[in-house]
This record gives C-alpha cells, structure tokens and sequence, in this order.
C-alpha cells in the first residue's frame, strides 16, 4: 500500500512539473489588444510583450487616425513598477507623428523590464504635458 501511495504522489508531482513547465513556456509572449481616442484622434492595435532574462519587451503597434484640422499626434506605450500608492511609469512615443487629418501606422517600443501593471498605450497631442506624453 505504501509503495502504491509513493508510486501515485511521484506521479502527480511529476504531471504538476510538466503542466508548470509548459505553461511557461507559452507565457514568454504575450499580446492583448488596445485601443484609445481622444478628442480629435482615435487609434487601435496590438500590444506585445516578450519576456526574457531581462524582463519583458513591449511593442505596441497599430494605426492612429487623426480627425482633428490641426495639431500632431502619435501613440506613447508605457508599463507602471510596483509601489504605494502608484509606482514609477515609465513611457516612449512611437517615431510616427500624424499632422492633421489623415490616418498612420504607428509602432512603439519599451526595453526589457521588470514590470507589475500595464502595459498601456496612450494617444498623445503635441503640447500634452501628461506623464505618458513626456518621453
């Protein structure tokens, strides 16, 4: 009977590694959609983070319609590090800006990090002094 017990816990520690280890292995990439709009623009897209030995690599792209007659605007992607009562963000501006009506792709990239919320993305006007407009 004891060996029997023994023989059926190894059993069930063994599937336990291997269900862990395989759920691992597919959350090294994850993506989830966003999409965002503000007076005079409106965007949506994909948002991709790769984990790997340095954190994960966020990649936001999409397309970013601009309604508006005058002003620029582009997307800025950013993630929040843990803290109390909100820990540090940290944003980048996608290169791509749209001036005026009309509509772009947009494409918007973090380095590796070790972050505990977001990520997010952001549609940003220039002149807009919020801290996801900022980088």
């Amino acid at each position: 009977m004891r060996k029997l017990m023994t023989i059926g816990a190894a059993s069930a520690g063994a599937a336990l590694m291997l269900a862990v280890g395989s759920g691992t292995a597919t959350a090294d990439t994850m993506s989830k959609p966003w999409s965002e709009s503000v007076s005079g623009a409106s965007g949506s897209g994909t948002i991709k983070t790769v984990w790997g030995k340095d954190g994960g690599k966020v990649t936001a792209t999409g397309k970013l319609k601009v309604t508006a007659a005058k002003g620029c605007y582009t997307i800025s992607v950013g993630e929040g590090f843990i803290g109390k009562p909100t820990g540090p963000q940290v944003w980048n501006k996608a290169p791509q800006k749209q001036c005026g009506p009309g509509t772009i792709d947009v494409t918007a990239t973090l380095p590796p990090n070790q972050f505990w919320d977001g990520p997010w993305v952001h549609i940003c006007k220039d002149g807009d002094d919020s801290r996801a407009c900022k980088s």
